[in-house]
């Protein structure tokens, strides 16, 4: 595996383990950007949009689009599902996610 395929994996991993750390199980983008950078995940938005994308196609989160004041710009909100939750704990696996670490 690649030193790129690692850190995208252990990137995606943190958006879940970041959502399953809040009460509700939903972040926006602006504040999972600066959780992921402020841990040491070299990200940028257009990264982080990707990442949602692919985790809300493997059924691991549900985005919600909310309207900002500048018209045509939405902000993302990432919502934690019930497969992301398990992927977290470490009960499913899905590939192209890191594994969580067995405690």
């Amino acid at each position: 595996m690649s030193t790129s395929q690692v850190l995208i994996e252990n990137r995606r991993l943190r958006v879940l383990q970041s959502l399953h750390e809040v009460g509700d199980g939903r972040m926006g983008e602006p504040v999972l950007l600066r959780v992921l950078r402020l841990e040491g995940c070299p990200t940028d938005f257009d990264v982080l949009r990707a990442d949602l994308d692919w985790l809300a196609h493997q059924s691991c989160i549900r985005i919600e689009k909310l309207p900002t004041q500048t018209p045509g710009e939405e902000v993302w909100v990432g919502v934690l599902t019930a497969t992301g939750s398990r992927v977290v704990d470490g009960v499913q696996r899905i590939n192209g996610i890191a594994r969580t670490a067995i405690r």
